[in-house]
């Protein structure tokens, strides 16, 4: 099984499509609470967003979430914020640091989880900065985000497009709740860490035919 995508009608739009809407929608898609998210630039002006709720309202949120991460931004007692995470009783929000001035903002849920996957963030930034021309920001390891085929115990049995069968040689250990990690060898004897997080989203820690674009996402 494949990453899961909402059926939800999304609202209509109040701005044309931009390449950058099928990653941010993507995004929403593999951050269990998600409803919403914007990429705004530096005046806090909103170049492209997705999400389940009216657009002005998403503008709104980003714009204000860029207020709030320049004014920590300029408190010189702190390092330079990377993330800064909202939780509220009704609904969080993370606001996260680009390059270039540029800033993305993700709407949650109330009973959504306090830390996000970092996964899902990385490979979301890492498509952003691929289609803005900016330098991706490169750690150790990287993940790329792939489908895979399962069996009835939940193990995988085929990866990438086209598939490919898959052997599973172990199990991975320590993986925080909800979290499955498989060490796996293709048929044509390719070793691959593969690990599934909530929304069933596979990243692989090796790059397949399919990461390198980003095609798989849907429009919204």
């Amino acid at each position: 099984m494949s990453g899961r995508r909402r059926s939800t009608q999304w609202p209509v739009r109040d701005m044309d499509v931009t390449p950058f809407s099928n990653i941010l929608a993507d995004l929403i898609d593999r951050v269990p609470g998600a409803y919403a998210c914007a990429l705004v630039d530096v005046l806090g002006e909103t170049v492209d967003y997705a999400g389940l709720i009216d657009p002005f309202d998403v503008k709104l949120a980003a714009a204000h979430l860029r207020i709030v991460l320049d004014h920590v931004d300029r408190c010189r007692k702190l390092s330079e914020p990377r993330q800064i995470v909202i939780r509220g009783a009704m609904k969080s929000f993370v606001v996260r640091k680009l390059p270039d001035g540029y800033a993305l903002t993700l709407l949650l849920h109330k009973r959504a989880g306090f830390a996000p996957s970092q996964r899902a963030f990385a490979v979301c930034e890492r498509a952003l900065a691929i289609e803005a021309g900016w330098r991706p920001a490169e750690s150790k390891p990287i993940w790329y985000p792939v489908d895979v085929d399962v069996d009835c115990r939940g193990r995988p049995t085929n990866i990438g497009a086209p598939r490919r069968r898959v052997e599973v040689i172990g199990s991975l250990v320590g993986m925080p709740p909800r979290e499955r990690g498989f060490r796996v060898r293709t048929e044509d004897g390719v070793e691959v860490t593969l690990v599934c997080e909530a929304q069933s989203c596979w990243y692989a820690d090796e790059i397949l035919a399919e990461a390198r674009g980003y095609g798989a996402t849907r429009l919204r």
